[in-house]
């Protein structure tokens, strides 16, 4: 009898075996995770950090991984189900970058997610107070003909006669962003640029008379962008991306965009920028401007000649927009598209001629205007569309500009002086225009049915309304225009011809 029992209370524990290799049989890919998010970085000592992150539903745990300078990814911890670890004995000098990923275990098989984006930090130097440190070297001259910094890529294929003046200015630039920091001077001549050319942090660039710089192919020139955060990955936000850096030209100074795609200078999530006696020549191509500027803060355009477009589109010299993924304005992947958009802007001094347009905004994101801009002294000249657009824009100031000939292409669309569109607080004075279709209109900025439908993500965007006044804008001189009035504006989006007014400017 009683082995009859035990033979019976075998049967549940043969049940339960089975069933649980049934469950167990599903297939990894239904038990992925999803990427840790939230991943953050703060120094807790000398040489120790500490990395907080984001628990992933169903995670067993996590690895970590930890990149030193331009070395690759080492795994430095497998982890149980936690969201910090301190990472100690970390070195001086020297700057971090860390990344994580989730696992779990299914059917005895470990299920990884994908990796979360990259963090840095920079270990500072250790303080060596009883000693002078040999100073380091941070001010350079190069000509096309010049080596590579430490004879940096001479051995490697992509290296010839016609890129080497390419990776001369690369090396300098990898160096200046190891050290934190450096002055470049070029002497005269031709600088091929085989692609974008990353410009990091604390770096002033002195083109000398005669310097011409120009693309081998289809790319941009300039990108204000650390090579070390381009290596991992990491995107910017607010205006926590390169800062103070500075383009002056001495003499005659050319930026040559001859070919398409990518724009001569660009600049997404920076504070500090100086553009200084540059002549921008040749912009081509229907998706480049000769500078896109955008989530910016603090940068002033002086002295600069912006001239010559082939394109057919309508792309200005200088484009402010917003980093936002709806818009599609900016598309950098440098950028976390938070919808920064760009304040305390001043250009002025410069000249714009044979262009489509000349500063300006041609997408908006409500909520998120550009602020203090300050668009002072230039000259504009032949452009077939507008010379300046104030589109979302509060607290500016268009002053003192001479707009000659500013026609269209067209005789259906006027060109514009000034084109506004949702502005608050503009003030546009002293400024003179001859020989121009229109002076000045003011409309609500806002999407076409056109524009959605290509953009689904903008139908929820509401229009901008005009906060202004009538003399903010009629203080200026006109003459020669091809309208009967100088200044149009409407404050509605229906029935526009019936709630539009016309003003006429007291001339100064």
């Amino acid at each position: 009898m009683f082995m009859r029992k035990k033979k019976l209370s075998v049967l549940p524990l043969l049940l339960v075996l089975l069933l649980s290799l049934c469950l167990g049989a599903y297939p990894v890919s239904a038990a992925s995770l999803k990427k840790p998010s939230g991943l953050k970085v703060q120094k807790t000592a000398a040489r120790e950090v500490k990395l907080t992150w984001k628990k992933v539903s169903g995670a067993k745990g996590y690895v970590v991984y930890q990149k030193k300078g331009f070395a690759s990814y080492k795994k430095v911890k497998k982890t149980g189900n936690i969201s910090s670890l301190k990472i100690k004995n970390l070195s001086y000098g020297q700057k971090y970058y860390f990344r994580i990923r989730a696992y779990k275990t299914v059917g005895g098989k470990t299920v990884y997610s994908s990796y979360s984006s990259s963090v840095k930090i920079t270990i500072p130097k250790k303080k060596a107070p009883t000693l002078t440190p040999t100073p380091v070297p941070r001010v350079f001259t190069v000509t096309p003909k010049s080596n590579p910094y430490q004879n940096r890529y001479i051995r490697t294929a992509a290296f010839t006669e016609k890129t080497r003046s390419h990776y001369v200015l690369l090396s300098y630039m990898e160096y200046f962003s190891t050290i934190g920091g450096g002055e470049l001077h070029l002497k005269k001549g031709v600088y091929n640029l085989a692609y974008n050319l990353y410009v990091p942090s604390n770096v002033t660039l002195v083109f000398e008379d005669g310097v011409i710089i120009k693309s081998l192919k289809k790319a941009g020139l300039f990108v204000l962008y650390d090579n070390n955060d381009a290596r991992a990955g990491v995107k910017y936000s607010g205006y926590n991306g390169v800062h103070d850096v500075k383009f002056i030209g001495k003499g005659t100074v050319i930026f040559d965009k001859e070919y398409s795609g990518s724009d001569a200078i660009l600049m997404g999530h920076t504070k500090n920028i100086l553009i200084q006696g540059i002549t921008f020549a040749n912009m081509s191509g229907k998706t480049s401007h000769f500078i896109e500027m955008d989530a910016s803060y603090n940068v002033e355009i002086k002295n600069c000649t912006f001239s010559g477009c082939t394109s057919t589109g309508v792309k200005e010299a200088i484009n402010l927009d917003v980093p936002d993924a709806a818009t599609g304005g900016f598309t950098w992947g440098g950028s976390t598209m938070d919808k920064t958009a760009d304040d305390t802007i001043y250009i002025h001094d410069n000249v714009f001629r044979n262009l489509a347009a000349g500063v300006g905004t041609h997408m908006y994101t409500p909520g998120h205007p550009h602020r203090n801009i300050r668009i002072e002294n230039n000259t504009f000249s032949s452009c077939r569309v507008f010379a300046i657009r104030a589109q979302n824009w509060e607290n500016s100031t268009i002053k003192n500009n001479t707009f000659t000939n500013i026609k269209s292409a067209t005789a259906s669309e006027p060109a514009f002086a000034v084109d506004a569109r949702g502005i608050s607080n503009v003030t546009v004075s002293g400024n003179t225009a001859s020989a121009c279709d229109a002076f000045m209109e003011i409309i609500v900025s806002r999407y076409s049915e056109d524009t959605i439908a290509k953009k689904p993500g903008l139908a929820d965007y509401e229009p901008v309304y005009n906060s202004m006044k009538e003399e903010d804008v009629v203080y200026n001189t006109v003459s020669g225009l091809g309208t009967s009035y100088d200044i149009s504006f409407t404050n509605v989006i229906y029935n526009q011809m019936k709630y539009t007014v016309y003003w006429n400017v007291k001339n100064v």
